[in-house]
C-alpha cells in the first residue's frame, strides 16, 4: 500500500514522529481504524488514531505533552508538532455492561488481538510506519465490494455495544454500502438492545446520517430495521410524507436546521410537539428551536395561503403581504430567510412538495422582495422609546403601551411610516386620539 495521500502533510509528519519514537523505545505502533479505512477509500482523513504495544504510562514518558484522556482504557492523547493523536494500548475487552461499554479491558501485546475487538472489517485495519497494511479480516476487500461486515460474529459485536447496529446503518448511508445479509439479520435480532443506549449517542449517529450525502438511504434502512422504535424514546411518526424526506439531500447540510426542519415535517410530527421532541432527543437548544420555528413558519403560512386559494390572483397579493410582514416580525428575519432558502430549493426540485400547489416560484419571488424590504424587526430598533411615547401620549403606562409599540413596529416594517422620531411621534398622537375617541 502506498503511504498517505488523503492526509495533511503536517499531520502525517507528526504521526510518523509518534510511531518512530515509540518504535525506537522498543515497542510497536500502528495507525488504526477510521484513518486507514478512509485512506483506502480515497476519502479525506481528518484525524489519525494510533495503537501501540506500549502501556499508557510508558507513552506518557516518551512524549513531553500528553493528556490522560482515558487511562482506564489505555488511551493517552499525545500533542506533538501542533497535532493531537489518540494513542491507545493494544487491548481486548472482557465483558460489556448494558450492551454499551466494556466492564474492563485487558492490555495485550499483539495488534491482531486489538483488531479483533473492533466493529466492522473496514475499521479493523492497521498500517505501519512503512505503509504496510495489516488487514486480517479482509476489510479492503469489503470496501471494494461496498459491503459492511462485522468482525467475527455479528451477534457478539452487537451484544457488546448495541450502538454498532446504528453505526452500520450510518456507514451504509454515508458510504453507499450495503450490510451483508448475516449482519442485517443480526441487526433485526438484536434491535431490542437499543433501549440500553443513551439518547445522546443515538442522536450523534443519527445526525451523521441526516447531514450526510444520502440521508434518505439511511432513513429507509432505519425504517426497515425499526431500530429507533426500540430506543428509550421511540419516534411515533403520525404520517410519513415521503415526498419531503426524498428532498432532504437537496438541502445543504448547513445550517443544520434546514434538514432538521424538513425531517420533522416529513415524519408528520405535529408542530406543537416538534420543539419538545427534538430537545428530548438531545439536539441542541439552538438547533431544536430554529428547526421548530421553520416548521411552524411553514405551517402557518401554508394555512393562510390555503384560506386564500379561492381568492382571485389580483386580490391575493394585497391579502398575503400584511400576513407575511406579521409572520416575519413574529418569527424573525433569520427564520424567514431560512424558510425562503429551503422553499426555493424544494420548488426547483422535480418532486411534488409541501405547498407546491399554493406557492408558485413567482409568489416566492415576491415574498423574497417583501422579506428584503422590511427595515425593522424588533421594537428596540425603533428610534423612539417607551418613555418618549408616554410623554407624547400624556397617559400613564399600562398594557396599551406594548400594544401601541408593536403597532408602530408594524407600521414601519410595512413602509406606512418612516423610522424617524417626528413621524413616529405624530403616529403616536394619532393612535392615542383614536383610542380615546
Amino acid at each position: 500500500m502506498k503511504k498517505w495521500n488523503q492526509v495533511d502533510s503536517l499531520m502525517v509528519s507528526a504521526g510518523e514522529e509518534v510511531l518512530r519514537r515509540i518504535g525506537e523505545a522498543g515497542y510497536v505502533a500502528y495507525w488504526v481504524g477510521g484513518c486507514v479505512r478512509d485512506e483506502v477509500m480515497g476519502r479525506p482523513v481528518h484525524d489519525m488514531d494510533i495503537a501501540t504495544s506500549a502501556r499508557p504510562e510508558r507513552v506518557t514518558q516518551l512524549f513531553e505533552r500528553c493528556i490522560p484522556t482515558g487511562l482506564q482504557h489505555g488511551t493517552v492523547t499525545v500533542l506533538i508538532q501542533k497535532q493531537a493523536f489518540e494513542v491507545t494500548t493494544f487491548r481486548k475487552e472482557t465483558e460489556y455492561e448494558d450492551h454499551r461499554r466494556p466492564a474492563s479491558v485487558e492490555f495485550v501485546d499483539a495488534v491482531l488481538e486489538d483488531l479483533k475487538r473492533r466493529d466492522f472489517t473496514m475499521n479493523a485495519m492497521a498500517m505501519d510506519l512503512e505503509g504496510k497494511l495489516i488487514d486480517p479480516f479482509h476489510g479492503r476487500e469489503d470496501i471494494k465490494a461496498g459491503v459492511i461486515r462485522c468482525v467475527g460474529k455479528a451477534d457478539e459485536r452487537f451484544e457488546e455495544d448495541a450502538l454498532r447496529m446504528l453505526r452500520a446503518i450510518r456507514f451504509a448511508s454515508v458510504f453507499g454500502f450495503t450490510p451483508i445479509l448475516s449482519t442485517w439479520r443480526a441487526i433485526i435480532r438484536n434491535r431490542d438492545k437499543m433501549r440500553y443506549i443513551a439518547l445522546e449517542r443515538i442522536r450523534a449517529e443519527f445526525e451523521k446520517i441526516l447531514y450526510g450525502p444520502d440521508p434518505q438511504r439511511g432513513l429507509e434502512l432505519l425504517r426497515r430495521s425499526r431500530l429507533l422504535e426500540y430506543s428509550k424514546l421511540p419516534i411515533k411518526a403520525a404520517q410519513v410524507h415521503s415526498e419531503l424526506l426524498e428532498c432532504l439531500h437537496l438541502l445543504p447540510a448547513e445550517p443544520v436546521e434546514l434538514r432538521l426542519s424538513l425531517l420533522v415535517q416529513g415524519l408528520g410530527i405535529e408542530s406543537q410537539s416538534i420543539l419538545g421532541l427534538l430537545k428530548q432527543w438531545t439536539f441542541s437548544n439552538r438547533d431544536s428551536e430554529q428547526a421548530a420555528a421553520i416548521a411552524r413558519f411553514d405551517q402557518e403560512l401554508m394555512e393562510h395561503l390555503h384560506t386564500l386559494s379561492s381568492v382571485p390572483d389580483e386580490e391575493r397579493e394585497n391579502l398575503i403581504r400584511p400576513y407575511w410582514i406579521s409572520l416575519q416580525l413574529a418569527f424573525g428575519k433569520y427564520t424567514a430567510g431560512l424558510w425562503i432558502s429551503r422553499m426555493r430549493i424544494l420548488i426547483k426540485s422535480s418532486k411534488t412538495v409541501n405547498g407546491a400547489s399554493l406557492l408558485s416560484a413567482e409568489l416566492l419571488d415576491l415574498l423574497e422582495v417583501w422579506y428584503a424590504s422590511i427595515p425593522v424587526h424588533q421594537v428596540r430598533e425603533l428610534v423612539v422609546k417607551g418613555n418618549e411615547v408616554l410623554e407624547k401620549a400624556g397617559r400613564p403606562g399600562g398594557p396599551w403601551l406594548g400594544v401601541l409599540m408593536k403597532q408602530l413596529l408594524y407600521a414601519v416594517a410595512s413602509g406606512a411610516i418612516p423610522n424617524n422620531k417626528e413621524a413616529l411621534l405624530n403616529e403616536v398622537k394619532r393612535m392615542v386620539k383614536s383610542i380615546e375617541s
